[in-house]
């Protein structure tokens, strides 16, 4: 499958206030790299969007310390090469064919929407959005960001 990039994604609905434009911006701004990377098959940004101290829950049940993170995106075996690029791979680990990466759903998703569920002025989770394809939402969990020392992070990956 060739994939197009970047893909394209704007800003959806903002749910709660508490935060500025800037810092919206900013967090859809590292969204937006953290897909191209996606798109382009490499993740060469995500770790300066983790925080040393807090690390990164990577899907519902898994914590990851900064280090951890990094050892995974090295290992052509690993969680994120499974996941996100490989879907022969993937294929092979779940025993059934047909199965997406999430960089194929953002492939096949059209437009993306990226709402954004302001928790407080330092905590925002995003839902990602596809309105030509909503079905596809159902692979995705959402991403969250934490502010730390006037910083965004990603704590929770999709």
């Amino acid at each position: 499958m060739s994939f197009k990039c970047p893909f394209p994604i704007e800003m959806g609905t903002i749910y709660g206030n508490g935060i500025s434009h800037f810092d919206k911006t900013l967090i859809l701004f590292e969204i937006k790299q953290l897909l191209l990377d996606l798109c382009e098959g490499h993740f060469i940004h995500l770790v300066s969007f983790i925080d040393k101290e807090t690390g990164l829950f990577v899907d519902a049940k898994g914590y990851w310390t900064l280090d951890e993170v990094k050892v995974d995106l090295k290992d052509p075996e690993g969680y994120f090469a499974l996941y996100y690029f490989d879907k022969a791979k993937l294929d092979q680990k779940k025993g059934s064919i047909g199965n997406l990466t999430i960089r194929e759903v953002f492939a096949q998703a059209g437009p993306v929407f990226t709402d954004f569920y302001i928790g407080s002025k330092e905590e925002v989770e995003l839902k990602f959005r596809f309105p030509d394809q909503p079905k596809l939402e159902r692979y995705l969990i959402n991403p969250s960001f934490i502010k730390l020392q006037n910083s965004w992070y990603l704590h929770r990956m999709f």
